[in-house]
């Protein structure tokens, strides 16, 4: 990591520590302020102040910690990172997922262990879902994340157990790369617990653990709740489209849903009604997909046709993605891909 780098990371993280100061503030820094933080290094208080920003103007002035003990605290943390092989990621950098500052929302910081060059992969795509698939939602999931990894997409999931495994084991099995979202930090165990073993297989085969937690953050209370709700919304930003294998109206899959469509991310949910009848249409375990097909927010797939329809709405997001005032990074050639048959 540059130096320049390495002082930028420490000055998001160190601000992460003042009380009272969000993501939402220092988004808002990146994005107002990048000339001054990039023509110089020395992010003193005085510095800060002089960017006159009344958020972390307030942060400073009720501070009962110096900005000198947070600069030496965050230091600490990022040399946890760099000891423990973890990559550090800001949005100024050209290896910082691009998509993600497409949106508003964007992590200020990301700790990443793995092969950072797939966040920025021509094609990816979100497989979310339920904990408790069914046995043919589990068979179909795994089919098409493995055929879409066949055909050169990066997987996007959040490591839970369910639709989230079925998508990194999908693609594993199809010797392609996968990201696992965490909501926790990466030295920290895997969320859940049973996960690890995975976790620890997409590293070793080209993929991908990705975090906005630093390392030797212990979670607090209900903190880990509000952490899954960013993990699904990230999970969405970082692709060019999410699949959802079954979802109900209540599943946690929502939030990354309801992020796909306030964004206009391609979104597709199986359509099961084909081969259950009314069935898929009063079982509450499919009340998402219902729901999201009939108001036409998501796309209905299940036939060879219907995903190819799908894949080429992400393939256009993708060509029309413009990355204003941020890097804007030169897109890849597509390769032709071949025609995915579930069945």
């Amino acid at each position: 990591m540059k130096y320049e780098d390495e002082q930028i990371a420490n000055l998001i993280l160190s601000l992460k520590k003042l009380k009272g100061i969000g993501n939402k503030t220092i988004q808002k820094m990146l994005k107002t302020n990048k000339k001054e933080l990039e023509t110089t290094t020395n992010y003193t208080e005085t510095f800060l102040r002089s960017l006159k920003n009344n958020s972390i103007i307030k942060g400073l002035d009720n501070s009962t910690v110096s900005w000198a003990t947070l600069q030496k605290n965050a230091a600490e943390s990022l040399e946890i990172a760099f000891k423990e092989n973890i990559l550090v990621l800001h949005p100024y950098m050209k290896e910082y997922p691009q998509r993600l500052l497409v949106n508003e929302s964007f992590p200020p910081l990301l700790f990443c262990k793995g092969d950072i060059k797939i966040l920025n992969s021509s094609k990816i795509v979100a497989i979310i879902g339920t904990r408790e698939p069914t046995e043919f939602g589990s068979k179909m999931g795994l089919r098409l994340s493995s055929l879409l990894a066949e055909n050169g997409y990066v997987v996007v999931s959040g490591l839970a157990v369910g639709c989230d495994t079925i998508g990194h084991l999908g693609a594993l099995e199809a010797t392609g790369k996968t990201v696992a979202v965490l909501p926790t930090p990466i030295d920290a165990s895997v969320y859940p617990k049973n996960n690890q073993n995975l976790a620890d297989e997409i590293v070793e085969k080209g993929g991908l653990l990705i975090s906005e937690y630093e390392p030797g953050k212990k979670m607090q209370g209900r903190e880990l709740v509000a952490n899954l709700v960013a993990r699904d919304e990230w999970q969405s930003g970082l692709s060019d489209g999410v699949i959802a294998i079954e979802t109900s109206l209540k599943g946690g899959s929502n939030h990354a849903i309801k992020h796909a469509i306030r964004t206009k991310t391609p979104l597709a949910l199986f359509d099961y009604s084909s081969r259950l009848g009314e069935e898929f249409f009063k079982n509450d375990r499919y009340s998402g997909n219902v729901k999201y097909i009939k108001t036409g927010e998501a796309m209905p797939i299940f036939l060879p046709e219907t995903i190819e329809i799908f894949r080429k709405s992400m393939d256009e997001y993708y060509s029309n993605l413009t990355f204003k005032n941020w890097i804007f990074k030169k897109r890849e050639k597509q390769q032709e891909a071949k025609q995915i048959k579930l069945f």
